[in-house]
């Protein structure tokens, strides 16, 4: 597609994101935050359809009505989150590697290195939470080869544009629209002992399978688990916050399982497990869940 070829829409985001990148990489950063603060209370006044979204979410994570004061109050939260979310991860390109490691705080490090240790390669799974490009790029900073699956944007050019910038923090990129590719590629990785960043809280195809997270129901995609015992490969979960001043990344220990011997079961088993854990993780702080899409199935 080229640009004479896209939406309106399409054209619109794709310079929108690009005015976004010259205003965190130019502007002072105090500066540059003030703007993006701007942005999120004029995003959350006019996006009535993703403010109802996010309402109805964190609504069944913090347990009251969509319509509280305390629900409303954590969806003016949730797009300022999203917005720092936005500037932090165009900075971060511009921020000299010593700044970044004063802003940051990894904790649990030690599972990913027992489990590099293997030589089977690591499944790492995130749900949209914090900045995962942060711990992605003190990742490949400290020397660890990351690899992430992006869900491809339109227009094509957008999608470009996030490439780039991902691989500016050093990170190297599996494009969904790959197809069958995606698996073939992963598995290749992993054969090299390569470290794979799963942001696995939604399920795309609606195919996944069914878990339970904050007394409800909803899918989660059945690839991490199943890419994980199929290949005998460590699946850890981990989660990433903002802080005050910078980020914070927490590693689990890999989730294990008694295997059965029936894939789809165990599977299932391996699944509702990492739920679990993302439950637990967003639970800590849930204005910092970037979920703007419905989280569970419409009037569950």
């Amino acid at each position: 597609m080229t640009a004479e070829q896209e939406t309106w829409p399409e054209r619109l985001a794709y310079w929108y994101h690009r005015a976004a990148e010259w205003t965190a990489a130019s502007l002072p950063e105090r500066v540059g935050r003030q703007v993006f603060m701007a942005g999120a209370a004029v995003q959350h006044r006019v996006r009535h359809a993703e403010r109802r979204v996010v309402g109805a979410n964190l609504s069944r994570v913090l347990g009251k009505p969509p319509g509280s004061p305390e629900v409303q109050a954590a969806v003016r939260d949730a797009f300022d989150s999203y917005a720092r979310y936005w500037y932090d991860t165009f900075l971060l390109r511009a921020l000299p590697p010593e700044e970044i490691r004063k802003r940051f705080q990894m904790h649990g490090l030690e599972h990913v290195d027992a489990a590099l240790e293997g030589g089977r390669g690591l499944l790492l799974c995130l749900p949209h939470l914090g900045n995962w490009d942060a711990a992605g790029r003190w990742m490949t900073m400290h020397g660890y080869s990351v690899t992430a699956v992006a869900e491809t944007l339109r227009p094509p050019r957008l999608f470009e544009l996030f490439l780039e910038h991902r691989r500016e923090l050093g990170m190297g990129i599996v494009p969904l629209s790959d197809g069958r590719r995606v698996g073939e590629q992963l598995v290749s990785l992993l054969g090299k002992n390569e470290l794979i960043a799963l942001v696995s809280d939604r399920d795309l195809k609606g195919k996944g399978v069914d878990v339970e997270m904050f007394g409800e129901a909803r899918k989660l995609p059945a690839g991490p688990a199943l890419l994980s015992l199929s290949m005998d490969v460590p699946l850890l979960p981990a989660a990433t916050y903002d802080t005050e001043d910078g980020w914070m990344c927490i590693m689990e220990p890999p989730i294990t399982i008694e295997r059965t011997g029936d894939m789809r079961t165990d599977v299932a088993a391996l699944t509702r497990k990492l739920a679990a854990r993302f439950e637990r993780s967003i639970a800590a702080a849930p204005t910092q869940w970037h979920m703007f899409q419905p989280a569970w199935p419409e009037g569950s």
